[in-house]
């Protein structure tokens, strides 16, 4: 039996790689990186914690708030963690705070 894909919202903390050349602001960049990922549904919000300049890049440490369509938390981190520019997926957090009537419910049994 095949698993239905939901929106799945998470809170991680990520390693990434934003190119220099990236259009906007440092945040932008990241947010680019995030909905280059093809799980990702929607970015919501992007922290940047720490940058560290590299020679074709910037390796940024980012708290995201992003939307992943994944049939469950442990694929969606996977699917995040699998995207180009996304070099480490440190800790996710299911985020339930914002989910509205249109939030699906996790069936059990």
């Amino acid at each position: 039996m095949a698993a239905a894909c939901q929106r799945v919202r998470l809170v991680a903390d990520l390693t990434m790689n934003v190119p220099r050349d990236a259009a906007g602001d440092l945040e932008c960049g990241a947010q680019n990186v995030l909905r280059g990922v093809g799980a990702v549904d929607t970015v919501e919000r992007v922290d940047v914690t720490a940058l560290q300049p590299r020679l074709n890049d910037l390796q940024v440490e980012a708290t995201a708030t992003v939307a992943v369509a994944a049939p469950d938390t442990d694929a969606a981190r996977d699917a995040l963690a699998d995207g180009f520019g996304v070099a480490a997926v440190d800790v996710v957090q299911v985020d339930h705070a914002d989910a509205g009537a249109d939030a699906p419910v996790e069936e059990y049994g």
